[in-house]
């Protein structure tokens, strides 16, 4: 399917706020810069037609009233979110050649604040928009449509993107994951679920029940934390899993990063990797090579993402046909972490 990109032909302004609150323009300027200089009834007046119509503030407008914005904003999670140096690092290498700077927001895992980061950044006007493992809100979709500007999504699979999507299906790469294992031998298998970005914790947990029940193997094994995914989580969270289930002879965890940590805590438990218990991660970051044992992952496209994302915007900011939704590959590694005698 081909998405043709839109202009800027559906975004609210200033003078159509006022129009709808019945004031002057002057006015409704002066309640969004100086509220209290707004008499209380009249600033709610505003303020509805400010929802309504999903008017964002245009803080540089008076620098680019005259020329197209070169800025793109890049969202995430967290600026130490696996993948995102990479893919932030190949995004530039593609937008910035062609005049573009890239802007890096975070929300810090507070998807509450979602809507209000989102308006931040469009009132800075940006050319385009994209967003990695980034929960939208009803109230986010609405401000990035009305913004009419190119939007990407990077991450999971997402079968109706608000402009385009690029991402893997990370239900796939845990079927192909567990299927590998399960010729290994392991029988005893549990789940670390990080925080991750809505649809992928949904991929990944959908994989994770389709394979396991289609080994007769049960899925019940299965850690969800809102825990950040990094190595003090894998850290944290081991002790718990194996106090839960003993028997436990091999620990997937959705992010390398939160894998390692997890092998740190055997080693200073005592635990012999893999002999007693095998770790396997997601992700296929360095540090899944460097850690010992080597880590066993599914490495995750994310320089392709970031390069496919780049050139997807710079043609949809030229008036070009962009597939709507590509999806990549990902590959599994096999390695020391989950080696058999």
């Amino acid at each position: 399917m081909k998405v043709k990109q839109r202009r800027n032909s559906g975004k609210s302004t200033l003078a159509d706020v006022a129009a709808m609150a019945g004031v002057s323009t002057m006015t409704a300027s002066r309640a969004l810069r100086e509220p209290e200089k707004v008499s209380p009834k009249l600033r709610e007046k505003i303020e509805a037609a400010v929802s309504e119509l999903g008017y964002v503030t245009n803080l540089a407008a008076s620098t680019l009233a005259s020329a197209s914005s070169r800025l793109v904003t890049m969202v995430v999670p967290s600026l130490t979110t696996p993948g995102c140096a990479i893919i932030s690092e190949s995004l530039q290498s593609v937008l910035r050649p062609r005049g573009y700077d890239v802007m890096l927001a975070e929300d810090q895992y507070a998807a509450a604040r979602g809507a209000n980061l989102i308006a931040m950044l469009l009132s800075y006007n940006p050319a385009a928009m994209v967003q990695y493992n980034f929960d939208n809100s009803v109230e986010s979709q609405r401000l990035l449509v009305n913004a009419g500007i190119p939007v990407l999504e990077i991450g999971g699979v997402i079968p109706s993107p608000i402009m385009m999507s690029v991402g893997a299906n990370y239900g796939l790469a845990i079927k192909q994951l567990i299927n590998a294992l399960a010729i290994k031998g392991f029988r005893h298998i549990a789940l670390l679920c990080a925080a991750h970005e809505h649809t992928i914790h949904q991929q990944i947990l959908s994989g994770w029940h389709s394979a396991m029940l289609s080994l007769n193997q049960s899925p019940h094994r299965v850690i969800s934390s809102s825990l950040p995914p990094d190595f003090s989580t894998g850290k944290k969270l081991l002790p718990e899993i194996l106090l839960t289930w003993p028997e436990l002879d091999m620990l997937i965890c959705t992010a390398d990063e939160v894998a390692c940590g997890a092998i740190a805590a055997c080693h200073a438990s005592g635990i012999s990797v893999p002999a007693q218990l095998a770790v396997a991660g997601l992700g296929g970051s360095t540090v899944a090579e460097i850690c010992s044992p080597a880590l066993t992952t599914v490495a995750v496209p994310y320089r392709e993402m970031g390069t496919l994302a780049g050139k997807h915007v710079w043609s949809a900011l030229e008036g070009k046909d962009v597939e709507e939704c590509v999806t990549l590959e990902t590959r599994l590694m096999m390695r020391a972490s989950t080696a058999r005698q």
